[in-house]
């Protein structure tokens, strides 16, 4: 029996929830000790607000901090989100929403050298249509491309089998469209409730985009005692509800609060201009 020798490669999703640092001015990292911090990319997504019959172009910078060659591979993906925030990539073209008919992506493979960066152009054109009157959004991924190694077995019997794993990593940019024309951005609170899990005190807030828009999101929590007047904040973080989604939110409360009746307030901030979003909620912690 012949060796046989199998190289599988593995690749582990970077999702960027910030903006990581990159290089600032001409694409040259001056620096030596900047070298060997790894690979970065910024921005960590693109919010596109194009309008029908328009063209917007955004910039992803990829940074190399490594003391070798890095090469990429750039595609783009559709995605769906769970009520509690897990995304789930589709090929492209399968989603609803999909941004794939209006986005332009180039170059769609670099190659960056030591202590240099390069830019990855990302255009998108919105057909005057009525397809161009709805949210659309996407994902693109900048894949490293890793090459296949020589594997020796380290048997000359002649009837062994070698398996290598090479991993690898992949940046995924979040791209979002809401057309300027979108009127309906109603995002509403459809539950606000308390309960204890094995011991642990939390708060759900449970919220519906009812609108045709993306939204952008502050939700957070005012709690208050009702016998002492100590208040807290809770939450506070930046969220995505895309349009016809739900979303979960789930505000663990500390184990150190004094027992005692308590009111809270979930508010859930939209960037509308007319109002905030809120629901109240009375409990007790025995």
């Amino acid at each position: 029996m012949k060796k046989i020798s199998f190289n599988v490669i593995t690749t582990v999703i970077i999702l960027l929830t910030v903006s990581l640092n990159f290089v600032h001015g001409n694409s040259n990292i001056q620096d030596d000790e900047d070298l060997n911090k790894g690979v970065t990319v910024s921005p960590s997504n693109l919010k596109f607000n194009v309008g029908p019959g328009k063209t917007t172009t955004k910039n992803i910078k990829v940074s190399n901090y490594t003391s070798v060659t890095q090469k990429f591979r750039i595609i783009y993906n559709d995605f769906d989100i769970s009520n509690d925030g897990k995304s789930t990539f589709m090929e492209s073209g399968k989603s609803a929403y999909s941004l794939s008919k209006f986005v332009n992506i180039s170059p769609t493979f670099i190659e960056i050298a030591p202590g240099t960066a390069k830019d990855v152009t990302v255009t998108v054109t919105i057909p005057s249509g009525p397809e161009g009157l709805k949210a659309a959004w996407g994902v693109i991924l900048i894949e490293q491309m890793e090459e296949k190694k020589v594997l020796d077995p380290g048997n000359n019997s002649g009837n062994t089998v070698a398996f290598g794993i090479t991993p690898t990593y992949a940046f995924g940019i979040w791209i979002y469209q809401n057309p300027p024309q979108v009127e309906n951005m109603l995002v509403d609170i459809t539950n606000f409730y308390y309960e204890t899990k094995d011991s642990t005190r939390l708060l759900y807030l449970n919220v519906e985009n009812k609108g045709d828009g993306i939204s952008f999101c502050n939700a957070y929590v005012e709690l208050a005692h009702l016998k002492t007047g100590d208040q807290e904040i809770l939450g506070g973080k930046r969220y995505t509800i895309l349009p016809g989604y739900k979303r979960s939110f789930i505000f663990e409360l500390s184990p150190e609060l004094e027992a005692g009746s308590y009111s809270a307030v979930g508010v859930l901030d939209y960037n509308s201009e007319e109002e905030l979003v809120a629901a109240e909620l009375d409990f007790t912690i025995e």
